[in-house]
């Protein structure tokens, strides 16, 4: 058996099977290529978001800021207790003071009214 080849069809078969592998190669680099895409697309949200929440934890109170924020509360509460003491105390002052204006009007009106 004596197979002649025949260089025009051969070359051509050829060239469009090697066109058909460099097609093929082609499609499976373009999907990587578009997945890749996405994949940074999103990656790049994901970067956002991570900083948007560290500049948001950054600004937020630390240990420090809150023992502080209690140990003003500590002093408010004992000038809370000095003023309500001051208050109790001013109260008591004016009812006495009422006490005695009601003598003294009691003693005026009885000198008046033995005249």
């Amino acid at each position: 058996m004596n197979i002649a080849l025949d260089l025009t069809v051969t070359m051509g078969v050829i060239v469009t099977v090697v066109i058909a592998i460099v097609g093929w190669v082609q499609m499976g680099r373009k999907a990587t290529n578009d997945r890749i895409a996405s994949t940074n697309g999103r990656l790049d949200r994901h970067e956002h978001r991570i900083s948007t929440v560290e500049q948001t934890v950054m600004g937020l109170p630390g240990k420090d800021d809150l023992h502080d924020l209690r140990i003003a509360l500590e002093g408010l509460r004992g000038d809370m207790k000095e003023v309500r003491a001051a208050q109790a105390a001013a109260v008591d002052a004016s009812r006495r003071q009422e006490v005695v204006i009601q003598r003294v009007e009691q003693h005026l009106l009885q000198e008046k009214s033995g005249k």
